[in-house]
């Protein structure tokens, strides 16, 4: 009698686990079909319908195949960024200072660094695009974005009042375009043009704040200063403008011009 109660237990048990192995692999099945028709959907997906899914945060890369994911890149650049930070502090400095007073609004005296860091946060690199437009070019597109932490304090002497400005919460969203001339001597490039893309628009954010006092001390500073950066961004280095940077001798800038 207990030997036919084990056989008959036996059973029930095996036809349970049975039963329940076939609804596990039916559920599995069913999520990888799900899987593969969201798959299909995303495939179908355009440019825009990306951008609406991914707003702001939008990397060239999805909606353009030539844009090449660069995480290596990223992984070096989180190593290297404290020596460039510190390097880049001062070039960016002795480049920008001179921009500010060509570009310092009326009712402004005097518009200087008192204190830049550009802080431990490296950039990200979203992809990268390379082109050859032209001959003897090397064009490299880096879709880049910066949510940074830096230490950027402005000195505005206006003719009402002086207040030291902090600005804060600095995220860079852009398509960086550089643009490498070749030459035929050591180190076989001449110069190096840098310029932001006109397309997508770059996005510039941050916020002021007054150190010590209050930004209505002075009455349309924070316009100022936001005319002050669109100007030197869309005069300076938003394509076709740029920044050549001449590596050799007798450099014809001329040639880095896009046609």
């Amino acid at each position: 009698m207990g030997f036919i109660s084990g056989v008959v237990m036996g059973l029930v048990v095996g036809v349970v686990i049975m039963a329940g192995w076939s609804r596990v692999m039916q559920r599995r099945s069913r999520k990888r079909v799900a899987k593969a028709a969201d798959i299909k959907v995303l495939g179908s997906l355009g440019r825009e319908d990306l951008k609406k899914l991914c707003g702001d945060n939008f990397p060239e890369w999805i909606s353009f195949p030539q844009y090449e994911q660069v995480k290596w890149l990223n992984k070096h650049l989180s190593k290297l960024w404290p020596f460039v930070s510190q390097a880049a502090t001062a070039v960016v400095k002795e480049s920008v200072e001179p921009l500010l007073d060509d570009y310092r609004p009326p009712g402004i005296k005097s518009l200087k660094f008192n204190k830049f860091s550009l802080g431990n946060v490296s950039p990200k690199i979203e992809g990268i695009r390379i082109q050859n437009l032209q001959p003897g070019q090397i064009i490299m597109d880096i879709d880049f974005r910066w949510g940074g932490d830096p230490s950027i304090i402005l000195a505005v002497d206006a003719r009402v009042a002086s207040l030291p400005i902090q600005l804060k919460d600095l995220q860079v969203f852009t398509v960086v375009r550089v643009v490498f001339q070749l030459s035929e001597e050591i180190p076989c490039i001449s110069a190096v043009v840098v310029a932001l893309l006109a397309e997508p628009e770059p996005k510039i954010q941050y916020t002021l704040k007054a150190v010590g006092g209050s930004l209505t001390a002075i009455p349309g500073l924070s316009d100022m200063i936001d005319d002050t950066v669109n100007s030197i961004v869309n005069d300076m280095l938003q394509w076709p403008h740029r920044l050549v940077v001449p590596l050799g001798v007798n450099v014809d800038t001329r040639k880095t011009r896009q046609r």
